[in-house]
């Protein structure tokens, strides 16, 4: 049974109409990314879900007992709990069940010398030991801060009282408590927009084994196609499901779109015939059948044509002088803030058309030293130097290059004044801007708006060296891939900082990574820089398994130096491998004796009757959980290996 369903659902906002008659449900465990422009009411389809909203017309039924949880600002936080208490406060049936427990225990005490009451308590107590381990009650603190540290928390942040958070902080802690829930279906409206790129990759492994079903708004394109396994888009008022991830679904979208494309032209096609056959024999001796023709036609469902997006004119740099082959040369670059040192020892020479993208942790300094190259902060120590004849455009994600009080089309021309009015027009639709959005006033854009037209106007004074921070904040999907057409057609050199890693993989073929230990450089694309981590990773969970290999010749040696032909590198691989996965099965086979053992150990009344007891015994069952899970996983990765 559907979790939550849509009936022919329609809302509107005063005169205006947001949703049309959508028919659609979310099924228990489904993730769905909920994709669309800015405006086309995907908050308004969550707070439908939660009956916040209540539709015009239609109906929403939702499961009896469904329980769901909604990311949203103001969600209460207790100010005077440290964020690791506020954390566990999530668990609530645990706590419950905590409760319960004690005074079993209590009970029991009190039952002492009464062999019935002690039998019926101590069944009871059994009952609740098995329901508080099957809710987590061994290995909740750790799942607290395994989750905490995630979203980017430090160790000594934890005792911190939420009153002392930041406004971006209180909203990793409230998605911290919402993941740590028991919800049926979770609502995530953009969770990663507060997160760095180690806290999003993090969170897209959670969420990919989350067991809830999750209804995902997002416009970050590479975490929805890690996160979800089906896709609902709204556009023109309705909504249209798509099976798989992002990718998946654009693409079924395309052939979708190029088959009704194919209906629609076949379609005009026979009405072109049949008409030309009506206007040569209407009025000759086959009048009843083009009579007949005309009738078919005049009942016939027309279909409407397709609308497609077609790309725009490329964009013309023919007056952006040429710069020097070397753009940027960074020397030994330093930055600190008294005590703090944020990079240091910084060594980075960038070439003519080169694309290089800036990630990293918050805070890390990819700003600071943006805003170093543009000369806006100098270096604590160190040299930055720009090369012959480069001219820098810097795009700042204040957008202070605007001035309010313009039209949109005023602020573009004043660029280039001596342009004509087409032309200005023609940029201003590659970045959306059409029809009377052109007169729009610039203070009264959204911020998604201004970001577009500051790129446009950044673009319209072709600079040789492009220098974007965050280029993609507050942009729908269709505005980044705006942005994307954009600056496919630049040919000059580009710097980018930006979480947008779907925006980076197109844009820029080598990235600097600010890391805790430094600023390292990495020749490829963002994809090809985590395929290499997670190989790193497997490759550390195979290494931890492996034995210490025979030194050479000390079994089966040559003589005289000479290597005997038949020795194949391949196969003493292999071995190494065969042998790895049998150490592997023979400590899972320990292990899970060792769970087996500890089960046991929790179902005897001298453990269950000491509470010290129970707790010591639980966490050893719960690492040991632990362990054999990192066991099965490294296993895989042996099996897999011997397979290929």
């Amino acid at each position: 049974m559907a979790l939550v369903s849509f009936h022919k659902v329609t809302k509107h906002y005063g005169a205006q109409c947001v949703l049309q008659g959508i028919s659609w449900g979310i099924d228990p465990g489904q993730h769905v990314g909920l994709i669309g422009s800015n405006g086309t009411g995907k908050t308004t389809m969550l707070q439908l879900i939660t009956g916040d909203l209540s539709p015009d017309e239609g109906e929403i039924s939702r499961r009896r007992d469904l329980r769901t949880g909604y990311l949203t600002q103001d969600a209460h936080l207790t100010a005077t709990n440290s964020v690791l208490d506020e954390a566990l406060s999530s668990f609530e049936r645990i706590h419950a069940l905590e409760k319960q427990l004690r005074a079993a225990e209590a009970a029991l005490e009190k039952a002492k010398g009464d062999a019935e009451e002690t039998e019926r308590r101590l069944g009871q107590y059994g009952w609740l030991t098995e329901e508080f381990e099957r809710a987590g009650g061994y290995t909740y603190p750790h799942r607290a801060k395994t989750v905490l540290h995630g979203l980017g928390f430090k160790e000594e942040d934890l005792p911190l009282p939420v009153n002392v958070l930041s406004g971006g902080q209180k909203t990793r802690l409230r998605l911290g408590k919402l993941l740590l829930g028991d919800a049926d279906l979770l609502l995530l409206d953009e969770p990663e927009s507060h997160l760095d790129v180690a806290a999003t990759e993090w969170l897209e492994e959670y969420i990919t084994d989350h067991p809830a079903a999750i209804l995902l708004v997002s416009h970050d394109r590479y975490f929805l196609d890690r996160t979800v396994n089906r896709i609902a888009e709204l556009e023109d008022l309705g909504l249209q499901n798509f099976p798989g991830n992002y990718t998946r679904a654009m693409e079924v979208k395309a052939e979708r779109l190029k088959a009704r494309q194919r209906e629609y032209d076949q379609q005009q096609a026979f009405i072109k015939e049949r008409e030309e056959f009506i206007r040569r024999t209407i009025e000759g001796v086959k009048t009843k059948q083009a009579q007949g023709r005309r009738s078919h036609l005049a009942r016939l469902e027309r279909l409407e044509k397709p609308r497609t997006k077609h790309r725009s004119a490329s964009l013309n740099f023919g007056a952006m002088k040429r710069s020097g082959r070397d753009v940027l040369a960074l020397d030994d670059v330093s930055k600190s803030y008294g005590t703090r040192t944020l990079f240091s020892e910084l060594h980075f020479t960038q070439h003519l058309g080169d694309r290089v993208g800036l990630i990293g942790y918050n805070g890390a300094g990819k700003t600071t030293l943006l805003r170093m190259i543009v000369g806006q902060e100098t270096p604590s120590s160190g040299s930055i130097r720009l090369g012959t004849g480069v001219d820098i455009g810097y795009y700042d994600q204040e957008r202070a290059s605007l001035t309010g009080e313009r039209s949109v089309l005023n602020e573009l021309w004043s660029v280039r004044p001596g342009m004509n009015e087409g032309t200005v027009r023609n940029l201003l639709g590659r970045f959306l801007f059409r029809g009377d959005d052109v007169f729009k006033q610039v203070n009264l854009l959204s911020g998604g708006e201004q970001g577009r037209l500051a790129l446009a106007k950044l673009i319209l004074e072709e600079p040789n060296f492009l220098v974007l921070d965050e280029p993609t904040n507050h942009l729908d999907i269709l505005s980044r891939q705006a942005l994307e057409q954009a600056l496919a057609d630049y040919p000059g050199t580009l710097m980018v900082a930006s979480h947008d890693r779907y925006f980076l993989d197109q844009m820029v073929g080598a990235l600097l990574i600010f890391e805790q230990d430094g600023v390292r450089h990495w020749e490829g694309t963002y994809s090809e820089y985590r395929a290499f981590k997670e190989e790193q990773r497997l490759e550390a969970a195979r290494s931890k398994e492996k034995k210490p290999r025979r030194k050479a010749g000390a079994a089966g040696g040559t003589t005289g130096g000479a290597t005997g032909a038949a020795y194949d590198p391949r196969k003493k691989e292999r071995k190494e491998q065969r042998m790895m996965a049998e150490a592997l099965e023979e400590a899972i086979r320990k292990k899970e004796a060792e769970i087996a053992r500890l089960e046991g150990d929790l179902g005897e009344e001298g453990t269950f009757s000491d509470r010290e007891q129970v707790e010591r015994v639980g966490s050893a069952y719960a690492r040991a959980r632990q362990e054999l899970e990192d066991l099965y996983l490294e296993w895989e990765v042996v099996a897999m290996e011997l397979e290929d």
